[in-house]
C-alpha cells in the first residue's frame, strides 16, 4: 500500500466499523464482557452487602487498603479497584471472547454470516496460546503504569496540567505496547501459525505499517481519556461533589472500554486481512 492508499483504507475502515455497529451479530463477545465489567463495578459498589462483604472486602482492602472501608469514600477507589479486579477476568475470559470476535469480524469482512457459538468453539482450540499472548500484553501495560509514573512523581506533583500530560503520555505508550502484538491473535486463530510465528509476524507487520497500526490501536484508547482523566480525581469528586458521579463515570468507562474493543478488533482484523499476505 502507498501512503495515500493507507490513508484511504484507514478512513474507509472506520466507516465500515460505524456501519458494523448496527450489525447485532457482531455484538455478543463484546456485550458479554461488558456485562462482566458491569458486574465487577456493581460488586465494588455493593461490597458492604452481606452477600459480598465476606470475600470482596478482604480482597478490596488487600488491593487498596483500609480506606476503602469508609462509605461513601469507597467510591473514590472504585475506578482503580474495578481495573485491578478486571485483570483476571480479562486474562481468562476477555482474551477468548476477543479471539472469537476476531473470527466473527473475519466472516463479516468476507461477506459471510458471523456466528458467535462456532467462533468461540474455534477460538477455544487455541485457548492456552491466546491467554499467553494476552498475558504478555497485560504484563507490559501493567509494568508501564506501575513504575513509570513514579519516575515523574516530583515533576507532576501539584500540577494538574502536568498530571494530565503524563496521563496522555502514558496512554500513548500503552497504545504503542498494545500495538506491538496486536496481530498475534489474528495470526493464531485466522492463519493457524505457531506461537513464535504469531509474535514475530505481529512485530513484522507492526513495524512495516507502524503509523497505520498505531493509530488503529491508539485512537480508540485516546477516546477513553475523556473518562479516565476525570476519574483520576475521583477523590475530589466524592468529597466536593456527588459520589454518584464517580459511579456513573465508572459504568460509562466500562461501556467505553467495550466500544473501543469493538472498534479496535474490527479495524485491526480488516487491516490484517488486507496486509498480512502482502
Amino acid at each position: 500500500m502507498t501512503p495515500l492508499e493507507k490513508f484511504n483504507f484507514f478512513l474507509s475502515t472506520y466507516g465500515r466499523m460505524f456501519v458494523a455497529l448496527f450489525n447485532v451479530r457482531l455484538w455478543p463477545p463484546f456485550l458479554l464482557y461488558l456485562i462482566v465489567m458491569m458486574l465487577i463495578v456493581l460488586g465494588v459498589q455493593s461490597m458492604f452487602s452481606p452477600l459480598l462483604s465476606g470475600w470482596l472486602i478482604p480482597l478490596a482492602t488487600w488491593l487498596v487498603g483500609d480506606n476503602i472501608l469508609h462509605y461513601p469514600q469507597h467510591l473514590a477507589y472504585l475506578p482503580y479497584t474495578f481495573q485491578m479486579l478486571n485483570l483476571v477476568p480479562s486474562l481468562l475470559l476477555e482474551s477468548l471472547l476477543t479471539a472469537a470476535g476476531v473470527l466473527m469480524f473475519v466472516a463479516y469482512f468476507r461477506q459471510q454470516s458471523p456466528a458467535f457459538g462456532s467462533s468461540v468453539r474455534a477460538a477455544s482450540k487455541y485457548y492456552p496460546k491466546i491467554v499467553l499472548i494476552w498475558l504478555v500484553n497485560v504484563v507490559l501495560i501493567y509494568l508501564l503504569f506501575k513504575f513509570l509514573p513514579g519516575l515523574f512523581k516530583d515533576f507532576v506533583n501539584g500540577s494538574p496540567r502536568r498530571e494530565m500530560a503524563l496521563m496522555i503520555g502514558l496512554q500513548g505508550l500503552s497504545a504503542l505496547l498494545s500495538a506491538l502484538f496486536i496481530y498475534a491473535i489474528p495470526y493464531l486463530v485466522v492463519r493457524n501459525r505457531s506461537l513464535g510465528t504469531c509474535f514475530a509476524g505481529s512485530l513484522s507487520l507492526f513495524f512495516k505499517h507502524f503509523f497505520t497500526t498505531y493509530f488503529l490501536v491508539g485512537i480508540p484508547q485516546f477516546v477513553t481519556l475523556f473518562l479516565v482523566i476525570p476519574l483520576q480525581s475521583a477523590d475530589t469528586i466524592v468529597l466536593k461533589f456527588n459520589p454518584g458521579v464517580v459511579l456513573l463515570l465508572t459504568y460509562g468507562m466500562a461501556v467505553l472500554f467495550a466500544l473501543t474493543s469493538f472498534f479496535t478488533t474490527g479495524s485491526i482484523v480488516r487491516f490484517f486481512l488486507e496486509t498480512s499476505e502482502e
